[in-house]
């Protein structure tokens, strides 16, 4: 494999110098470029309960240290995803992970066929494919079962292609701005809990975004999810002094924010709720939730609903 080769020709460069100038005290000493090593892995594989669990990890150094991921997400996007990490051993031969309480990784990697050049759809060239099937232990088990998966067996895609299309997004802010972004935040429980909705205009249709990151046993849990909903999802006056939201699933409840002359911070109350993947009814509303509202548009690059200009 291409990583091996880069692995035996770092070492071979570190051979050769060392003798080099043992022979001759008069050379100054040779500086040994390190050339660039990296071993990753990855497969797909189906959950219970209509989850699609992948797995993917990386290491850029020579003892193969590493990152590795578990995703977790079901067909329907609007449910979001939720990404499990955790340190890793990756080498050309071997993956290893310890997901704690959520399960393991310790897989052989092995040749399952002849290599041979494949194509990468937006490039022009051919590249040389080596496929391989990794072998041995595969678990894993999300909070209270909500999806599990054992097999023993798994295959890397055939090819991955980098090529994406650009895209993006921004905000931009002031009192002239007939739109308005809410956006919330809380840290307690040690955990962080961040969500934010916009509307550019009274019967635009609302953008929404949600993330929770926590960390259970040395595994670090992030889940995210983002989406649009109706114009009725999010309402707010001119002057931004009251506003209300409650958007549809995966959101549940409502709640609303008011604005006291005599505080610093709006008012916001209700029984407001997320349903992250593996966390089912986040509380999105009450004294830990520390909000703020103001007058924005947002834009999104490639989507019509919102143009460059507001």
């Amino acid at each position: 494999m291409k990583v091996r080769l880069i692995l035996c020709g770092c070492l071979l460069a570190l051979g050769a110098a060392s003798p080099a100038a043992a022979a001759s005290s008069t050379r100054p000493p040779q500086l040994v470029r390190k050339l660039p090593v990296a071993y990753g892995a990855g497969f797909q594989l189906q959950g219970t309960n209509g989850y699609t669990i992948g797995f993917s990890a990386f290491s850029e150094r020579l003892d193969g240290r590493g990152k590795a991921h578990f995703v977790v997400h079901r067909r329907d996007r609007r449910a979001g995803a939720a990404y499990y990490i955790a340190p890793a051993l990756v080498s050309p031969d071997f993956v290893k992970v310890d997901f704690g309480p959520f399960g393991r990784v310790d897989l052989a990697v092995r040749p399952s066929g002849p290599p041979r050049m494949v194509h990468i759809g937006c490039t022009k060239q051919k590249y040389l494919f080596e496929p391989m099937v990794y072998e041995g232990t595969i678990e894993f088990e999300g909070e209270r079962g909500y999806t599990a998966v054992t097999p023993t067996q798994a295959h890397p895609p055939s090819a991955v292609s980098f090529c994406s299309s650009i895209s993006g997004y921004g905000e931009s802010r002031g009192a002239d701005e007939p739109g308005a972004r809410l956006s919330g935040v809380s840290y307690a429980h040690g955990r962080k809990v961040s969500f934010e909705v916009n509307k550019n205009h009274p019967k635009g249709r609302v953008k929404y975004s949600a993330e929770i990151k926590e960390r259970r046993d040395g595994v670090s849990i992030y889940r995210s999810l983002d989406g649009y909903a109706g114009a009725g999802a999010f309402r707010f006056a001119d002057d931004l002094s009251t506003a209300s939201l409650a958007p549809p699933f995966p959101f549940s409840g409502a709640a609303s924010l008011a604005r006291n002359p005599e505080s610093v911070f709006p008012s916001w109350r209700g029984d407001l709720a997320i349903d992250f993947v593996g966390r089912p009814n986040v509380r999105l509303a009450g004294p830990d939730i520390h909000v703020g509202i103001a007058h924005a548009c947002f834009q999104v690059s490639g989507d019509s609903s919102y143009a460059t200009s507001c």
